[in-house]
């Protein structure tokens, strides 16, 4: 005798899949939600989350679903570098509604999901002879002696946020960095000689 199929099966082939754009708007609620836990708030309206979809999904290789976690993380990390631009506003709101901040933030996102991590920065800059060079100046007995270490120090911070801030700069702006030299070139070598032309014993970054 044949089993009765139960409910639950039937249920189950009668759910429609979810789509790929509604998965998506899905984790973009949870990661709204989760900021709104620690006091930012953050509304996309529905023709931006198609928008910055749409963008997202042209450069995804595979499927959306395959790539969510990679592309969640990219967004998380573009609405940090928005939120520390902003720095202390509780809503991010007023950014993202402005139209030309929308495309930068959408053109952050597309990049950073493509370039490699932020994080490749800090290695990368260790093994570079010009910045080798320029921390052996920096940290020497002529600039201890004229300016003291706390200035030297206070200078090697500035120079690796630059370095950030220049990768940050450059995703805005729609360049890819997706191979270490083009985070030599692009970013640590202009830092390295803005920072070696401006550098004096007894002189000031501008």
């Amino acid at each position: 005798m044949l089993k009765r199929r139960s409910n639950k099966t039937n249920n189950d082939l009668n759910e429609t899949p979810i789509t790929p754009f509604k998965a998506f708007e899905n984790r973009i609620r949870k990661v709204s939600h989760a900021l709104a836990k620690q006091g930012i708030i953050l509304d996309f309206d529905q023709e931006q989350l198609e928008a910055l979809y749409n963008k997202v999904l042209s450069v995804v290789e595979t499927s959306i679903f395959a790539e969510m976690e990679q592309i969640m993380n990219a967004i998380q990390d573009s609405l940090q570098v928005v939120i520390a631009m902003e720095g202390e506003r509780e809503s991010l709101n007023p950014f993202i509604r402005n139209e030309d901040n929308f495309i930068r933030f959408i053109t952050h996102v597309v990049m950073n999901y493509q370039s490699l991590q932020e994080q490749r920065i800090d290695i990368l800059m260790t093994h570079h002879p010009a910045y080798q060079g320029m921390e052996d100046g920096l940290f020497g007995e002529l600039f201890i002696t004229e300016d003291g270490f706390e200035k030297a120090f206070d200078i090697h911070l500035e120079m690796i946020q630059a370095f950030h801030d220049r990768y940050h700069e450059l995703l805005f702006e729609g360049v890819l960095l997706d191979e270490d030299d083009k985070i030599e070139v692009s970013v640590i070598e202009p830092v390295i000689q803005r920072y070696a032309k401006e550098i004096q014993v007894g002189g000031e970054v501008e």
